[in-house]
């Protein structure tokens, strides 16, 4: 055990709820402001085509698949006297700034592919130091705490930084980037710079307030760098993992295309891009005061009980966004925006509240802590689901419905396609997303009963005997039968 990790005796309190959620400013007003507004900027500033643009996110998740598992084995591995993964939130500081920053420099290339070369190149070194810093920070609220609410409270501080980062990204960098309608590429790199400021100065106060659990040294499983790739094929004999993984890509991959397509939709179809700053603001305002009714909920009903209010919410105010037009006023944009940011408030914060949960299944299954495992895999699907779903598919669509880059004014059969992209993109992965819910069964009681079972066993508790409805309640949340669980080499059910 290392030196400086011996924290059992501290509680959370509400300053490190705060530090621990600042982190994810970063994690969520960057990729906000990536959804929003770079495709955008791609197609409409430097003048990429809407296919070539989709490619430039599409192109760095190669390199993604294998720096993302191997980021969770080199955290899960990394001894320092600050611990496992609070190191790299140091180490992290100057490179948020650097990458975020490049990816809005204008170049004066004249060739489609040698901005598609210079672009993707970007996002890969984003992605690479997101991936560094963001990975041991997912990790680090299973290592805090033991407890269930005290989890989802961490996760809720977490995503309330990030709604107020994505209030900022959602308002500000857009006010930034249109200041200069003369010279748009001088906003979107100005916007650039101050929110990379933004992105990285907190993690200062991230690494000083938060700390990490003593661990088991015995229980890391040992392996070569390469051991983290099968690592990643067996997180997926947990079934509680499957259900969880297809409800947060169905709500991110909803949350993506809705983003994206938002600064098209308002600028040629509404037909008002100054009315994009109190759009979003009323969206992600509203989503932000959200999150503690979310968290309430979760506590008293489950995490997948508040998913399906949340995503029926958000599918309602979706569908209102069909009967507006041009002559629609701001204030009801405004409403309609609100209700959808309600809504979409739990498809943003409940995937993540759930991992804690699911890094407790994966112990009963395999007798192991692999939180640096999980988180990897959480923070590789959040840029699989931008890179190679959310934006290939709208610059593919884009271009498909007709329209064109650069183009100050386009047909109303195109900006009709456009609306109904709008809608029914996110609608369908919506729907998906509520129907996977009903399969998730770990409800706080559930929870209490995995953690009783596995410090059972872990004390040296006979499996044969357990009582007929823990055996029942374990085999139902893991999918293995309870006499393969709690060893390393688990059987699927």
């Amino acid at each position: 055990m290392e030196s400086g990790m011996n924290n059992e005796s501290r509680q959370v309190r509400f300053p490190q709820l705060l530090c621990y959620g600042l982190g994810d400013l970063y994690g969520g007003g960057s990729f906000l402001i990536i959804g929003m507004l770079f495709m955008f900027y791609l197609t409409e500033v430097v003048g990429l085509s809407p296919l070539i643009a989709g490619f430039v996110f599409a192109i760095g998740k190669v390199w993604d698949a294998v720096s993302d598992p191997l980021m969770g084995y080199i955290s899960d591995r990394t001894r320092t006297r600050f611990g496992r993964r609070r190191i790299y939130f140091l180490i992290g500081i100057a490179p948020i700034a650097v990458t975020f920053t490049l990816m809005w420099v204008p170049v004066g290339f004249s060739s489609q592919w040698t901005l598609f070369a210079y672009y993707s190149l970007a996002y890969i070194c984003f992605s690479t130091v997101f991936t560094m810093v963001m990975v041991p920070y997912a990790a680090l609220n299973a290592e805090m705490s033991h407890d269930y609410n005290i989890r989802t409270r961490l996760s809720g501080a977490r995503i309330v930084f990030s709604n107020i980062a994505t209030l900022l990204g959602g308002t500000l960098a857009s006010k930034i980037a249109y200041q200069w309608s003369d010279n748009p590429a001088t906003g979107f790199l100005l916007m650039a710079v101050s929110f990379a400021t933004l992105f990285s100065l907190p993690w200062i106060v991230v690494f000083l307030g938060t700390w990490e659990l003593p661990f088991d040294e015995k229980k890391q499983e040992r392996g070569g760098p390469l051991s983290i790739f099968s690592q990643f094929r067996t997180i997926f004999r947990n079934k509680s993992f499957r259900i969880h993984i297809a409800m947060y890509v169905c709500a991110y991959s909803a949350i993506d295309i809705l983003m994206a397509l938002f600064a098209y939709y308002m600028t040629f179809y509404i037909g008002k891009p100054r009315a994009i700053p109190i759009a979003m603001g009323s969206m992600i305002l509203t989503q932000t005061f959200a999150i503690a009714f979310y968290v309430f909920l979760s506590n008293r009903r489950g995490k997948a009980f508040s998913y399906k209010l949340g995503l029926s919410i958000w599918l309602f105010g979706l569908a209102c966004t069909y009967f507006l037009n041009s002559q629609s006023p701001v204030w009801l944009i405004a409403i309609i925006c609100s209700l959808i940011g309600f809504g979409m408030a739990a498809g943003v914060m409940i995937p993540w509240a759930m991992l804690p949960t699911i890094i407790d299944v994966d112990e009963l299954i395999t007798a192991e802590q692999r939180s640096g495992v999980y988180s990897g895999a959480m923070t590789l699907m959040r840029k699989f689901v931008q890179g190679l779903i959310a934006m290939p598919t709208i610059g593919f669509v884009l271009g498909a419905i007709g329209f064109v880059s650069k183009q100050e004014s386009h047909s109303i059969e195109v900006l009709e396609k456009l609306k109904s992209f709008l809608f029914f993109g996110p609608g369908v992965l919506i729907v998906l997303g509520f129907m996977v819910a009903f399969l998730f069964k770990v409800t706080p009681a559930v929870h209490t009963m995995i953690v009783e079972e596995t410090k059972r066993l872990k004390s040296g508790g006979e499996k044969n005997t357990v009582a007929n409805d823990i055996k029942n309640i374990c085999e139902e949340v893991t999918g293995i039968d309870y006499e393969n669980l709690y060893v390393s080499r688990v059987v699927v059910k």
